[in-house]
């Protein structure tokens, strides 16, 4: 007969085993997750190299690598408006391994100008950080005769269709900026002509094949120093600090012409929050380096240094309800 002791002791024995197991099991995927990241990282950017975006990116990308331990990757994926790059981001897997940088518009403005997107923005994104913020501008080959935004709109007046003006997309901000200009100088007729990034579009203008550039302070002001394109005026109310010379579009007698871009960082749709704090970890401790701060200012960019997750969505969904009023107002279309 077997003892009644013997029994009891291998109960025991078997109920703490099956415990042991069971918090093995608890325990793998919050130790795979205290591992994060265990392999490099890829940003994707939605315009070609060279644009501001893209410098901004690969700046932000080297200074968070060695924070988060494992290199971040930029991957370039210019192309219909950044709605290629966003839609690979809203369809990665929300493990932390695919990140997005880009512009603000890219999230209130081009949902509004593309129909038929094949994700949500407020679904299928998930926020990060805001990183820095660029002053639009309004600039113009040398050879065009006009200094200032008056003198370019008389002048598109007197030959409507002859002028027309660049951006690197359709739907960006870019684009609605010179939309704007268009509308408030008088329904001007100067066509748009759209490019895969800033960098595309500054090189026809420069070459003179555009003559008119709606697009980032950032990509203009070199070339303005240097005599090889005229920036008219900065889409602010302010002057930027960088370029204290260049009027405002209020100084320049335009005073709604007001349109600005944040770049942002984004995960895809349903990354942890364990995950999502790490990434906003690292670039929080990029916006308090100030050798950082002075980098970006160099790009020609205003950096944000008191984001968060949650002030990401604020403003995200405060632009798309900018952006749509506005379109809705002045009856641009911009598909």
């Amino acid at each position: 007969m077997t003892d009644p002791n013997v029994c009891s002791r291998r109960r025991l024995l078997a109920a703490g085993s099956s415990a042991l197991l069971a918090l093995a099991c608890i325990a793998v995927p919050a130790s795979a997750q205290d591992k994060y990241p265990d392999k490099p990282i890829r940003m994707l950017v939605g315009f070609a190299p060279g644009g501001p975006t893209d410098v901004v990116a690969r700046k932000l990308a080297a200074k968070i690598g060695p924070t988060l331990g494992q290199s971040v990757v930029v991957e370039n994926k210019p192309g219909a408006s950044t709605t290629i790059a966003t839609s690979e981001l809203a369809k990665s897997k929300p493990d932390g391994y695919t990140i997005y940088f880009t512009g603000s518009a890219a999230l209130t403005i081009t949902p509004l100008s593309i129909p038929g997107l094949t994700y949500d923005v407020a679904k299928d994104i998930a926020p990060v950080a805001l990183v820095a913020a660029e002053h639009l501008a309004i600039g113009v080959n040398p050879s065009v005769p006009a200094k200032s935004l008056k003198e370019l709109a008389a002048l598109v007046k007197a030959n409507p269709g002859k002028y027309n003006f660049a951006s690197s997309g359709t739907g960006n901000i870019g684009h609605l900026t010179g939309e704007l200009f268009n509308l408030q100088a008088g329904k001007l007729d100067m066509p748009h002509v759209a490019y895969k990034g800033a960098g595309p579009a500054m090189q026809d203008v420069l070459a003179g094949h555009v003559p008119v550039l709606a697009a980032g302070l950032g990509s203009m002001y070199t070339q303005h120093q240097q005599g090889k394109l005229v920036v008219l005026a900065v889409t602010d109310p302010k002057r930027s600090t960088i370029a204290k010379e260049i009027p405002t579009s209020v100084e320049a007698g335009f005073p709604d012409l007001l349109t600005t871009s944040v770049f942002v960082v984004l995960a895809p749709g349903g990354t942890p929050a364990p995950i999502i704090a790490a990434l906003d970890g690292a670039i929080q401790k990029a916006m308090a380096d100030e050798e950082f701060l002075k980098d970006l200012r160099g790009a020609t960019v205003e950096p944000i240094t008191d984001s968060t997750p949650a002030k990401t969505k604020q403003f995200i969904d405060g632009e798309l309800k900018k952006w749509a009023d506005l379109v809705k107002s002045t009856g641009i279309k911009l598909n």
